[in-house]
């Protein structure tokens, strides 16, 4: 259904070029289905139903049941990128967290508490 696998991550927007294929690929579908139920093929008609369902599910919202915002095709790329980056770094900080339990690093309460130097700099001759 998706290509990336994310028709159920949850995102409120969608592509134009996206957009349209999941559009005529429904449509598509839909005609498939009529063409079943008028050769009386039932299991073909709702194999094409689901298909035709699935494509206009990634067109909406599943969390809010209403159409995905359309943005366009380079703005689409951007929040892909940025939801890349964002799980990845979601990862890295689990990843992180997993390798500090078992080096048995446990965080300090208050990390600033505990700063080696706590002078200012030196004043290098200046007047006391």
């Amino acid at each position: 259904m998706g290509t990336s696998g994310n028709t159920m991550s949850g995102k409120t927007w969608i592509g134009k070029s996206r957009h349209a294929f999941c559009v005529d690929m429904a449509r598509h579908f839909e005609a498939q289905q009529r063409e079943a139920l008028e050769s009386g093929d039932d299991e073909a008609a709702e194999r094409y139903r689901l298909w035709g369902l699935g494509f206009l599910l990634e067109t909406k919202d599943i969390n809010a049941g209403k159409a995905k915002r359309i943005v366009s095709d380079t703005e689409a790329a951007r929040l892909r990128a940025a939801e890349d980056e964002a799980k990845q770094a979601a990862a890295d900080a689990e990843h992180l967290a997993a390798l500090k339990k078992k080096l048995g690093i446990t965080p300090r309460a208050n990390g600033s508490a505990y700063r080696p130097f706590r002078g200012g700099l030196p004043t290098l001759g200046k007047d006391r």
